[in-house]
């Protein structure tokens, strides 16, 4: 099977169950988050140290507390308690390990944390949001795909000053505005529909909002691809994993997302404090 078919059977087995997960939230979409998260961290541990150590053990214990924590309690206080603890178990086991604990392990367990758990929650929380949160969460994914996909077929047709001295070497500048461009009118046309059709009543201009948001998740995007590339770079893999076929590992097709999630859920509050 080549690989454009397995690209291809992959997002038309996966684009249901997204919309499932969307539509349905709560637990449904929190257990799979979780799930996901322990993929995600498993496939950047790998990366860092090729083999699973025992100090990763804390990263997959922490991943776990830290979603029942985010399912009983959602964003707040025990959050940061949780948090907390995380980082205090590291620093024990650096104590109690210190003759065989390398200080790169402990870190890397941390910013593993951190990078993929920790930003894939907010997913949750705009989901969640008190204000239309089942429609803000699909901007997470209108900006990174749409930035992806705008900013390669930008960057095959229009594309020339090349981005050297970075870990995607091959990207264009004009394939980097291209998809900011194109997913920031994604997101107004999304919002356009969801308001012509859905006849929400929303304080606010939805639409602007949802222009808004577009624009700064599909920027942030852009570092969620070109960080993971560093990462593998760096860690000489070509793929984080193998989870998706044709598709790499969950990081190889989430590494916009986990960023972007928590740049909407900001962006969406600060539009509630100030709406325009």
């Amino acid at each position: 099977m080549s690989s454009i078919l397995k690209r291809v059977l992959t997002s038309v087995v996966g684009l249901p169950l997204v919309i499932a997960l969307v539509y349905l939230g709560g637990l449904f979409l929190l257990v799979v988050c979780a799930l996901l998260a322990l993929v995600g961290l498993r496939e950047l541990y790998l990366a860092f140290g090729k083999v699973d150590k025992p100090i990763h053990a804390v990263g997959y214990i922490a991943t776990v507390v830290y979603y029942t924590a985010v399912y009983f309690f959602g964003p707040g206080y025990w959050l940061l308690i949780s948090l907390t603890l995380f980082i205090i178990a590291v620093q024990t086991c650096l104590v109690v390990f210190f003759k065989n604990l390398p200080i790169e392990d402990a870190t890397s367990v941390v910013y593993g944390f951190l990078y993929v758990p920790f930003l894939l929650s907010f997913i949750i929380f705009v989901r969640e949001h008190e204000a239309v949160g089942a429609f803000y969460v699909w901007l997470i994914f209108t900006s990174s795909f749409g930035c992806d996909t705008f900013a390669y077929i930008t960057g095959m047709t229009l594309g020339k000053r090349k981005l050297i001295n970075t870990p995607s070497p091959s990207k264009s500048l004009e394939g980097i505005i291209g998809g900011i461009v194109g997913a920031t009118f994604i997101g107004f046309l999304f919002g356009s529909l969801f308001v012509r059709f859905i006849g929400l009543e929303f304080e606010g201009n939805l639409v602007l909002n949802a222009t808004i948001i577009s624009f700064f998740g599909a920027g942030f995007s852009i570092i969620g691809d070109m960080s993971a590339s560093a990462i593998k770079r760096r860690t000489q893999i070509k793929d984080f994993g193998n989870l998706f076929p044709g598709h790499g590992g969950f990081l190889d097709r989430a590494d916009s997302i986990v960023v972007v999630a928590p740049i909407v859920y900001l962006v969406v509050n600060l539009l509630m404090v100030m709406p325009v």
